[in-house]
C-alpha cells in the first residue's frame, strides 16, 4: 500500500498549508523481479542497498535547489521523492523527470557494476500536489501518491502535463470551455422525437483528441466526478433550448460516479428544478466503459434514484464488459444496443438474429430497446422491422446545438405500416431443399458428373468435417468449364478451385421476410445465388431465390386478403397486429370504434350499392380526419359498417367531435341517409399499466362502450380512460 511516512507528514502538511507546491516523484526499478530471478536474493539485497545510498546522496546534493526534498523508501524497489520548488529551482515540473531521473539512473548503475553486470532502468511517475479548500492533507497526499503510482505503471505520456492543466482550467471556468450538443432519439411507433441525449463538447482547441479522451484522463487523475458534474450541469442548463414537453433528457453517468456519496447530495435535483424539469423527465444512461465492480452497492445506489423518479438506461449493450450480467442485476428501463451490433446489420444474419433476440428478450422483462449508431437507410429499415422501440444515430440527426427537424426519409421508414411482425411460424424451413455435400479434395470432374446425373440439383456444398467451406453452383461450374481449355485446366483440380466462399448463410429459424431482405441486399452478380441454411453453423439444406420470391408473394397475398375489397383498408389481421404493436410500445395510445346506426334498414331499403357508397364515404372520412390529428394514425375496416382508428394522440375527443360533424355534412345530400347516425366508442389506453394488457381485454372493453354509444341513438361519442390496475 502506498503511503507517506509519518516522519515526513508534518513537514509536508506545513508546506501545503503554507501555500507551497509539492512535486511527488514515484520511482521503481523496471522488471526488478527478473533481476532477482537471474542474480538471486542476496545480490538483489546488495543492489537495493546501493540504490538507497545513491538516492540519499542525490537528495543531499540537490537540497539547495528546493525548499525541501525528502525521500520515502516504500520497501522493495519502490521510492518516493517529495520536492518543494523555489523560484530559483532550475527545472519546471515538466522537465524534472528528464533532468533528474536519467543522471540518477546512471549513477546507480555505476555503483552496482562491481558486483553485477547488468544495467537497471528506473520507471517514473510525477504529479503536482497543491492545497485545496475543504480538503485534508491526508486526502491530498493520498490522491497525489495514487496518481503518481498509476503514472509510474503506465507508458510515458508527453501530453500528461498539458492535459492536466487543461482539466484544471475546465474545472475553474467550465462555461468558457464546455458546452452540450444534443442528439435526438426517435420513437419508432409514434414517429416523433422521444428525447435527446446530452453529449459534452469542448469549445476551444484542445490537447485532447476528442471529448471521449477527456473522461478517462479525468478518471486517472481523480477528477472524474467534478468533470461529470460540470458536463451534467451544462447539459441540464442547455436542455430547455432543445426539449419539448413529454420528451426525455438522457444523461451519461459513469458507474463509479453513481456510487460516489457526493453524487447523491441532491445537486442534480436542484439543477433540474431550475430548468422546470423533474427526475421523471430524465434517463440516467449508465455507460459501461469499465466493469461494475460491486453490483450490490450499485443496485442500492440506483434504487435511490429510481425512488426519485429517474429512469435507467444501460448503454453499450452487446459490446465490452458484462452487459448481460448488468441487465440481470440492474433491471434497466432501456437497453441501448451498441453501434457494433447495428453497423451493417442488414447484411449480417448473425447481427440480425442477435438484435431480434434482444427485442424478444426485452418484451419478456418489461424493458425497451434503443438501437444507437444507425447511420444508413438500410440499417434504419432493418432495426424498425425487427421491432426496436427507439432509434438514435446520424441517419436521424447528428448531435447539434439546435433542435433538428425530422427528415422526410426517416418518417417514411418509421411509418407504422412498414413495421413487420415476426411472430409468424413461417421460416425458411418451409422452403428448404437438400444440399449435397462433397469433400474439399473432390475433383471438379466428379462434381460435374454428379450434376449431370442429378438434373434437378443445381447447388453443391463443399464441407470439411461438417464445416461448410463454400458452394458450387451448376451454371457457374459449366461456365468455367466452357472457357477455352476449361476442361483440361480444371477437370482434375480439387473443387475448392471453383467454389464460392462468399455464400449467404442463414439460420433455420430465420423468418422468410428476413431471408428475403438479406438475399436482395447482395450484389447483382450474386443476387440469384442459392442460400445455405444452417443449424448452429452446420449446413442442413439450401433455398432457391425463386422459392423465396414465391413465398414472399404468398405472404403479401395473404396480407392483401386481409384488406377490405370495398374500402381497401386493412382488415382484422392487420388491426390485431397494430393493436399488439401499440400495447408492446408501453406508451399511451387511443382507439376509436366507429359504427353506423340504422345502416341495415338503409341498406335493405335503398339497396347494397347505396349502402356500399355510405361505407366508402365513412372509410374515407375516418382516414382523412384521423391523419389530420395524427399523420401515423391507423384506420382498419372490421367489416360491414364497423371501423377502428388507432392513434398515438390521446386527445381523441377533438377527433371524435370532428368525425361526427363532418359525417353529417358528407351524407346530408344523399337520399334517405338523413336517418343514419354515427356511434363512436373511444378508449385512451395506458400501456404502462402495472398489469399486462391484451388485445382481447381492449376488444371486450370497446364492445361494452359501443353498446352504450348505440343505445343513445343519433350521433354520439363516449370516451373512457382505460388502465388495468
Amino acid at each position: 500500500m502506498i503511503r507517506t511516512s509519518s516522519a515526513h507528514k508534518e513537514e509536508l502538511s506545513h508546506l501545503l498549508q503554507g501555500g507551497y507546491s509539492l512535486w511527488i516523484l514515484y520511482l521503481d526499478i523496471a522488471k526488478f523481479h527478473e533481476v532477482e530471478f537471474r542474480q538471486g536474493y542476496q545480490v538483489c539485497a546488495q543492489i537495493l542497498d546501493e540504490v538507497v545510498k545513491e538516492m540519499n546522496h542525490t537528495l543531499h546534493n540537490h537540497f539547495h535547489l528546493f525548499h525541501t526534498i525528502l525521500l520515502d523508501y516504500q520497501g522493495g524497489d519502490d521510492f518516493i521523492f517529495y520536492f518543494s520548488p523555489t523560484e530559483d529551482t532550475p527545472w519546471s515540473i515538466s522537465e524534472l523527470v528528464s533532468e533528474f531521473v536519467p543522471p540518477l539512473e546512471s549513477r546507480i548503475n555505476k555503483r552496482i557494476q562491481r558486483f553485477v553486470q547488468e544495467a537497471l532502468t528506473l520507471h517514473a511517475g510525477l504529479v503536482e500536489c497543491n492545497s485545496q479548500p475543504g480538503r485534508s492533507v491526508d486526502y491530498l497526499l493520498y490522491g497525489a501518491l495514487k496518481e503518481a503510482f498509476l503514472l509510474n505503471k503506465s507508458e510515458p505520456d508527453p501530453l500528461y502535463f498539458p492535459q492536466r492543466k487543461e482539466v484544471d482550467r475546465i474545472l475553474e471556468d467550465p462555461d468558457h470551455y464546455v458546452h452540450s450538443a444534443f442528439q435526438p432519439i426517435l420513437d419508432v411507433i409514434s414517429g416523433e422525437f422521444f428525447g435527446f441525449e446530452a453529449l459534452a463538447r469542448l469549445k476551444q482547441p484542445s490537447s485532447f483528441t476528442s471529448i471521449a479522451d477527456l473522461f478517462p484522463f479525468a478518471d486517472k487523475i481523480g477528477k472524474l466526478y467534478p468533470m461529470e458534474t460540470i458536463c451534467r450541469r451544462t447539459a441540464i442548463a442547455n436542455s430547455s433550448q432543445i426539449l419539448r414537453s413529454n420528451e426525455f433528457l438522457f444523461l451519461n453517468v459513469e458507474p463509479q460516479v453513481i456510487t460516489d456519496p457526493e453524487f447523491s447530495s441532491g445537486q442534480t435535483r436542484k439543477l433540474l428544478d431550475a430548468q422546470g424539469l423533474t427526475p421523471s423527465d430524465v434517463v440516467l444512461e449508465i455507460t459501461e466503459r469499465r466493469a461494475i465492480e460491486n453490483y450490490e452497492t450499485f443496485r442500492e445506489a440506483l434504487e435511490h434514484y429510481r425512488k426519485q423518479g429517474y429512469l435507467i438506461a444501460l448503454d453499450d449493450v452487446g459490446a465490452g464488459y458484462s452487459s448481460l450480467q448488468s441487465i440481470a442485476e440492474l433491471h434497466p428501463d432501456f437497453l441501448k444496443i451498441d453501434r457494433s451490433l447495428i453497423q451493417g446489420i442488414h447484411l449480417d444474419p448473425t447481427k440480425w438474429a442477435l438484435l431480434e433476440t434482444f427485442v424478444t428478450f426485452s418484451r419478456r422483462i418489461g424493458c425497451r430497446i434503443l438501437a444507437e449508431g444507425v447511420e444508413t437507410p438500410e440499417e434504419m429499415q432493418t432495426v424498425v422491422q425487427l421491432g426496436v422501440d427507439y432509434v438514435q444515430g446520424y441517419f436521424i440527426a447528428k448531435p447539434s446545438f439546435t433542435r433538428p427537424e425530422l427528415k422526410e426519409q426517416v418518417s417514411r421508414i418509421v411509418n407504422s405500416h412498414q413495421r413487420l411482425s415476426f411472430n409468424s411460424e413461417k421460416t425458411v424451413l418451409n422452403i428448404l431443399e437438400p444440399l449435397p455435400l462433397v469433400a474439399p479434395q473432390t475433383t471438379v470432374n466428379v462434381v460435374k458428373n454428379y450434376f449431370e446425373a442429378h438434373s434437378k440439383v443445381w447447388l453443391v456444398g463443399v464441407a470439411d468435417q461438417g464445416v461448410l467451406l463454400g458452394v458450387v453452383q451448376r451454371d457457374k461450374l459449366y461456365t468455367a468449364l466452357a472457357t477455352p481449355y476449361g476442361v483440361s485446366l480444371y477437370s482434375q483440380r480439387p473443387i475448392t478451385s471453383l467454389m464460392n466462399n462468399k455464400h449467404l448463410l442463414i439460420e433455420e429459424t430465420t423468418p422468410i421476410e428476413v431471408a428475403s431482405s438479406l438475399a436482395m441486399a447482395r450484389s447483382d452478380a450474386h443476387l440469384y445465388d442459392g442460400i445455405v441454411v444452417v443449424q448452429q453453423q452446420k449446413p442442413i439444406g439450401m433455398i432457391r431465390v425463386a422459392s423465396l420470391i414465391k413465398a414472399m408473394s404468398d405472404t403479401q397475398i395473404q396480407i392483401a386478403r386481409g384488406a377490405s375489397p370495398l374500402t381497401g383498408l386493412p382488415g382484422n389481421i392487420a388491426i390485431e397486429q397494430q393493436l399488439k404493436l401499440r400495447l408492446a410500445g408501453n406508451k399511451t395510445f387511443s382507439i376509436i370504434y366507429a359504427d353506423l346506426n340504422q345502416f341495415k334498414l338503409f341498406n335493405d331499403t335503398y339497396g347494397f350499392q347505396h349502402g356500399d357508397s355510405i361505407i366508402k364515404i365513412l372509410g374515407e372520412l375516418l382516414v382523412q380526419e384521423s391523419q389530420k390529428i395524427d399523420p401515423h394514425a391507423f384506420t382498419g375496416h372490421v367489416g360491414g359498417d364497423d371501423f377502428v382508428i388507432l392513434s398515438n394522440d390521446s386527445n381523441i375527443r377533438f377527433l371524435g367531435e370532428h368525425l361526427l360533424s363532418h359525417f353529417q355534412q358528407r351524407i346530408e345530400s344523399i337520399h334517405g341517409a338523413k336517418d343514419l347516425s354515427l356511434a363512436l366508442a373511444g378508449l385512451v389506453v395506458d400501456a404502462n399499466s402495472s398489469a399486462p394488457l391484451t388485445a382481447t381485454m381492449i376488444s371486450e372493453e370497446l364492445a361494452v362502450l359501443k353498446k352504450e354509444a348505440k343505445y343513445h341513438k343519433g350521433n354520439y361519442l363516449i370516451l373512457k380512460d382505460y388502465k388495468k390496475a
